[in-house]
């Protein structure tokens, strides 16, 4: 992902989010019960990198809800429920619906006391289980991840009306493409990729550079071309300076320890 969405320099706050949701996908998966499809993960990191203008970062709501009730101070608890978080958070009953199914990574208890302390939706842990949550059961427009994402079909284009109608749809689908094939490749699965020779531009050659601690400008030039070959001379390879399968499979399994 670093490669695809961060032009190879992902920052601190970037591999924070990226940890709160891999931490929130293993407790819910392998500890919880919680089944979340990597198809879920993919479409929820899709939103918020574009949520949050690819920062990944919590952000409070612009003007934290001024001319809105929700901006105003509840009368019990003395505190405002804007919007806070990756996908943003607003409305009393949401911080409670949050409150009862967000966990303490460490403890796995339901000890997180959003009503009381608002702010932490915008602790990287917690916003990510807040997106994962509240995009599974519809608290932002009524429809789920679900509706769109099951067994047999892969709708990221309509799944952005879990958040907003079908403002920039296309381009959120693109973003979910990558998050899952991103995801895949952490799992171990294979994925497809371009053939990489002298001239070649794009993600596969900034994945490529990353992998052989090249400058990852995204275009094979000599530099690059030098390394891979270096690479494929080493693992035993036909060293033509070109990533075929064979050379991505040998990468894949010595960078990423996928066999």
């Amino acid at each position: 992902m670093s490669a695809v969405w961060f032009s190879g320099k992902i920052n601190h706050a970037q591999t924070d989010c990226l940890a709160g949701f891999t931490a929130a996908y293993a407790v819910y998966n392998a500890v919880l019960g919680r089944h979340i499809p990597v198809s879920w993960l993919a479409y929820v990191l899709a939103t918020t990198y574009h949520e949050t203008a690819f920062t990944m970062q919590p952000i409070e709501e612009y003007g934290k809800g001024v001319g809105h009730s929700y901006g105003e101070p509840d009368p019990e608890t003395g505190q405002t429920y804007y919007g806070r978080g990756y996908v943003q958070l607003t409305w009393r009953d949401n911080y409670e619906k949050a409150q009862d199914v967000v966990v303490n990574l460490n403890t796995l208890a339901n000890d997180v006391p959003l009503v009381q302390q608002p702010d932490l939706a915008l602790a990287p842990w917690v916003a990510a289980q807040v997106a994962i949550n509240g995009m599974a059961n519809g608290w932002f427009t009524g429809k789920k991840l679900a509706d769109y994402l099951t067994d047999t079909q892969t709708d990221y284009v309509n799944a952005r009306r879990i958040i907003n109608g079908t403002d920039k749809a296309q381009t959120i689908a693109v973003y979910a493409e990558d998050a899952e094939a991103a995801l895949r490749l952490a799992h171990g699965e294979g994925i497809v990729r371009s053939l990489v020779q002298m001239g070649s531009q794009g993600d596969d050659v900034r994945e490529l550079q990353l992998m052989l601690d090249c400058d990852a400008d995204g275009v094979a030039g000599n530099a690059t071309i030098a390394a891979l070959t270096d690479f494929q001379r080493r693992h035993g390879l036909d060293a033509d300076g070109m990533c075929g399968a064979q050379t991505w499979a040998v990468l894949d399994r010595e960078i990423y320890g996928i066999n």
